[in-house]
């Protein structure tokens, strides 16, 4: 086969198109749903709210946190009508930070940074506030978008 160079490249290019049909494919087809019944809070859909546990829960222990530790609840501050819902992890460290009721804060039990109800920053080595989830009170139960 004598081969110029203009088919040789032709070839090579032919060869590149055909390899990227199968990513290509992929990539249109429709993705398969999470059947899990232990979808974490942290990983719910967007505009989806899951149920962190209950009102009473809440009231007894001062707080929830969600069984993958990726959500924390309290009772917001300013309107104890309403909970506030914050991602726990330290934006320092990484490590789980504590509410504290009695000065309505979470503390960062590897460096004691203090963070508000909110998440804001109120003290401590770091200048990043913790994430906040949408949160709300419905049929006895906490739910949480995040």
């Amino acid at each position: 086969m004598n081969l110029n160079r203009r088919k040789l490249i032709s070839w090579f290019g032919l060869g590149w198109l055909a390899s990227l049909l199968p990513s290509s494919l992929v990539g249109c087809s429709e993705a398969t749903p999470n059947t899990s019944t232990t979808e974490s809070v942290a990983a719910a859909p967007s505009g989806g709210f899951k149920a962190i546990g209950a009102v009473a829960q809440l009231d007894q222990n001062g707080s929830l946190l969600s069984a993958d530790k990726k959500v924390a609840v309290v009772r917001d501050p300013q309107d104890p009508t309403k909970v506030v819902a914050v991602n726990p992890t330290c934006t320092h460290n990484g490590c789980t930070v504590e509410w504290k009721a009695a000065n309505k804060e979470y503390v960062c039990p590897c460096h004691n940074a203090k963070f508000s109800a909110s998440g804001a920053v109120k003290g401590g080595p770091t200048s990043t506030s913790l994430p906040k989830y949408a949160a709300k009170i419905e049929k006895g139960q906490v739910l949480v978008n995040s």
